[in-house]
């Protein structure tokens, strides 16, 4: 159960959300390669970089709030925004990012309703 009233607790069902579509977006790759990259897996990196992305420009998080939780530099954390934003610019990549944002907030929304007991 997902108590909404609870930052902490609607951070990490969002965060969760990110993660399994980012996931659903690259099939190839472990939810755990997605958490901690291996050394040289661009494309985990990237997976990373979006759900960061997600938690920022989707979910509304403040960035020093994930650089708090997720326990990643500044830096990082823009690092991510940039280089997801530059991606963005791409036709393909817009498409396939808008359906995994849409996937997330689906997710999310999904999570949330079960704890008000709608769905």
């Amino acid at each position: 159960m997902i108590d909404i009233y609870n930052a902490k607790a609607l951070y990490e069902a969002q965060l969760h959300a990110c993660y399994a579509a980012v996931r659903e977006g690259f099939p190839h790759l472990a939810i755990r390669d997605i958490v901690e990259p291996p050394h040289q897996w661009f494309d985990a990196a990237l997976a990373r970089q979006v759900v960061i992305h997600l938690m920022v420009t989707e979910f509304r998080w403040p960035k020093r709030r994930v650089v708090e939780m997720e326990d990643r530099s500044r830096e990082a954390v823009n690092r991510a925004l940039r280089t997801v934003d530059t991606r963005l610019e791409t036709p393909r990549f817009n498409t396939h990012y808008r359906s995994i944002a849409a996937r997330a907030h689906a997710l999310a929304f999904l999570q949330t309703e079960e704890e008000r007991g709608v769905a």
